[in-house]
């Protein structure tokens, strides 16, 4: 008897792990073993590894942005994984995903356990994520006096085994893959959206929650005054810039060094108190409405000042949550459970599971993986030691979902414990 096509996919069919991050960061001397971001915990013998990296056609040697730590004795897959049941895995990776389709990565393998020693220190030659000046580098972080803007926030994970299937677009193997996913994940939640992406300026003007501390206003300051240098630059919009857009723009640039002069004064994660919340919003406003009358004029548009305040909150919860893991309750609590809520399992439509493109980040260790372009194709034969989807957890350089970063390795270099082979891809859609 003929195989059906749904038994067809069915024999296709390999275990896998599903990675799950925590929903908001943590502080980096939490104990995880396993997890994205933070700093290694590199055993004396291993070094942090270089490579050479272009950003905007500038080629530098670099210390190579450290993606994820896992601890092998937390992964399942007794019996049948092909990974070392024991031992830590260290990723590594360039930051800079622009024009690069293979982007040079390192990973590294010790067969301690993932809390055997202390975190590693960024040497000093750590790239900024995205590169020296970067495309998709956030402007208004300094990498000289920023941590976090070389080095990712820190995310503990955990494991689920799956079934993971062949399959590029089908509609089947689609019902196949989102059947296994809820076996794993459970149906999911409604698909909510993301409250600051995309949020209008008016939005904003309205919300009084805004700003809760002084690193927030620090953090909004910075963006406004990074776009307005820019527009000052010359060239750096297609026309030239007109006298009157000068004149606003230096006043703009004026206004946002007094604002920075303030924030000096004030301890980061002090409260704002409520007039100095209204003083600022009012300037904000009055930034957005400057930006709409040289509309057309610079390259800056009042979007990306409204998009700079979102990143800008949601980054200021994140460093809020690595201080302690009580200070968030200092933000609105709106802003934090949507930021929580990004990582959460969304329930999928047929489409999603028909394209592999779903709203979750899904990343996964072993079985085929995903993308939208040939790289699980052209690497069918080899083992799929971490697959990483765009996730809000990587702050800009890798926060699109449409973007999935894999690392591969040849099975019998795997078995011999050899990683130095490791190659990784990079696919946008």
């Amino acid at each position: 008897m003929a195989l059906s096509e749904r038994d067809e996919f069915e024999a296709t069919a390999l275990p896998a792990v599903l990675v799950s991050r925590s929903d908001l960061p943590v502080p980096l001397t939490h104990p995880a073993r396993s997890f994205f971001g933070g700093l290694p915990k590199l055993p004396p013998q291993l070094e942090w590894p270089t490579a050479e990296v272009r950003a905007n056609e500038t080629l530098e040697t670099v210390a190579l942005t450290f993606v994820a730590q896992i601890d092998l004795a937390e992964v399942p897959g007794s019996g049948w994984s092909p990974l070392p049941e024991q031992g830590t895995l260290y990723f590594f990776c360039s930051s800079v995903f622009v024009g690069e389709g293979h982007p040079p990565c390192r990973v590294l393998y010790s067969a301690t356990a993932g809390g055997a020693y202390p975190d590693r220190a960024p040497p000093p030659d750590l790239m900024p994520l995205a590169g020296t000046d970067g495309d998709a580098q956030v402007k208004w972080l300094d990498p000289a006096i920023d941590f976090h803007s070389k080095v990712e926030f820190k995310y503990p994970l955990s494991f689920r085994v799956f079934r993971d299937f062949y399959f590029l677009e089908d509609t089947v193997g689609g019902e196949l893959m989102i059947e296994e996913l809820c076996k794993a994940l459970g149906p999911g939640e409604p698909n909510e959206r993301d409250l600051l992406q995309f949020r209008s300026a008016s939005k904003y003007e309205k919300d009084e929650n805004w700003p809760f501390n002084w690193l927030l206003i620090t953090y909004v300051v910075r963006s406004v005054l990074s776009n307005v240098l820019r527009d000052l630059t010359p060239g750096s919009y297609y026309k030239p810039l007109t006298d009157e857009a000068a004149v606003e723009l230096n006043r703009l640039r004026i206004g946002a060094i007094g604002w920075l002069e303030r924030c000096r004064a004030m301890p980061p994660m002090d409260d704002v108190d409520a007039d100095t919340k209204a003083t600022f919003r009012s300037w904000w406003i009055g930034v957005v409405q400057a930006y709409g009358k040289m509309d057309r004029q610079v390259s800056t548009y009042t979007s990306k000042i409204a998009g700079d305040l979102g990143n800008a909150i949601n980054h200021t919860i994140r460093c809020m949550a690595t201080q302690d893991v009580d200070a968030r309750d200092d933000a609105p609590l709106s802003y934090v459970a949507n930021l929580a809520r990004q990582n959460h399992w969304k329930t999928p439509a047929a489409g999603d599971g028909k394209y592999r493109h779903f709203l979750t980040a899904l990343h996964q260790m072993l079985g085929y993986g995903s993308g939208p372009q040939d790289a699980t194709e052209v690497h069918l034969e080899d083992v799929l030691l971490l697959q990483i989807q765009g996730d809000l957890a990587f702050f800009n350089w890798h926060s699109d979902i449409g973007c999935v970063l894999h690392f591969w390795i040849d099975g019998e270099a795997l078995a011999q414990l050899d990683f130095s082979g490791v190659v990784a891809t990079c696919e946008c859609d």
